[in-house]
């Protein structure tokens, strides 16, 4: 593991550069053709990608041989903290395609990559969708926790979130004015299974809490845009808790792959290719469930089948 920056410029402020941090993860040998870009979600930096233990998805994908950047999202981690109002869903957009494109290109301290796979969570999977349909540029989406449908739990997210200044954890960092981040012991009730987490991995969950902005917040509309799926033309993968009542449980059963796909296929109108995964015992955040390693391996045996080597 090496840990590496990017210094993108964003598209409403020409001459202002925001550097983003990442660790880029590496199988022994020659750099690999593939490198799968890891995007988290709201109130998630790149640690959600790095559980404990078997939990670690990233440790999952480089023994399958693949290449692994887990980047923090503008806003988020070791990144460039902006003012909330300048973070939005499209500057995070245009802040990935200028990963995407170091990742084809090569940059100081990382190889050119021939193909880049994202794999998303939440608004990490939707800021995915709105790359992949405007620039083409991505060769697979494996979207996690991200559905068109609203579930029980959603109303509740929201009412969860207060200013990261306010927060015992995060206040001693110095997050902007308009920052937040989840209400103490919310994560659980929100985004676990408590049957399928082990009490210190939801230690672990509270303790690595991140934040969101309020100009993400403001703008989380546009990953739902009709144009944001239906744009991508590459495969998709989607990969949903049986449990996860922020998007299941109301307009779409998270039963089964066969009901996930039947809903979400007038939404993915351009792609052919659209299969789904359901993860037992798991609730809206995968990765911190015993259960975990099942998607992981169910997204490399997808990838194996239909991603960019197998239509090399």
């Amino acid at each position: 593991m090496s840990t590496v920056s990017f210094d993108v410029t964003p598209a409403h402020a020409p001459g202002t550069t925001w550097r983003l941090g990442a660790e880029l993860f590496l199988p022994a040998g020659d750099p690999p053709d593939t490198v799968q870009l890891l995007l988290p979600g709201l109130t998630y930096d790149r640690r959600y990608w790095t559980a404990p233990g078997a939990l670690d998805y990233t440790r999952h994908a480089v023994g399958e041989g693949y290449a692994v950047l887990a980047l923090d999202r503008p806003g988020t981690g070791t990144s460039e903290h902006p003012p909330a109002d300048q973070v939005t869903v499209d500057s995070n957009v245009d802040a990935v395609h200028q990963v995407v494109t170091a990742l084809r290109e090569g940059a100081p301290g990382i190889p050119a990559f021939r193909h880049v796979v994202a794999v998303g969570h939440s608004l990490g999977s939707g800021i995915a969708l709105i790359e992949a349909a405007r620039h083409q540029d991505l060769d697979a989406l494996v979207v996690t926790g991200l559905l068109h449908a609203v579930g029980p739990l959603y109303p509740e997210a929201v009412p969860a979130l207060y200013p990261a200044a306010a927060d015992p954890l995060l206040a001693p960092t110095g997050p902007p004015e308009n920052y937040l981040t989840t209400l103490p012991g919310r994560r659980a009730a929100l985004y676990e299974h408590p049957p399928g987490v082990d009490p210190g991995v939801s230690a672990w969950h509270e303790d690595t809490k991140s934040t969101v902005t309020a100009g993400e917040g403001f703008t989380l509309d546009a990953i739902y845009r009709p144009e944001a799926a239906a744009g991508v033309r590459a495969p998709v993968l989607l990969v949903v808790g049986r449990e996860d009542r922020l998007f299941g449980g109301g307009e779409v059963s998270t039963e089964d792959a066969a009901s996930v796909v039947s809903h979400e296929r007038k939404f993915y109108t351009g792609t052919t290719d659209l299969e789904a995964y359901v993860v037992p015992d798991a609730a809206h955040s995968l990765n911190v469930h015993r259960t975990a390693p099942s998607w992981y391996a169910a997204a490399h045996e997808w990838l194996a089948r239909r991603g960019p080597a197998a239509r090399a």
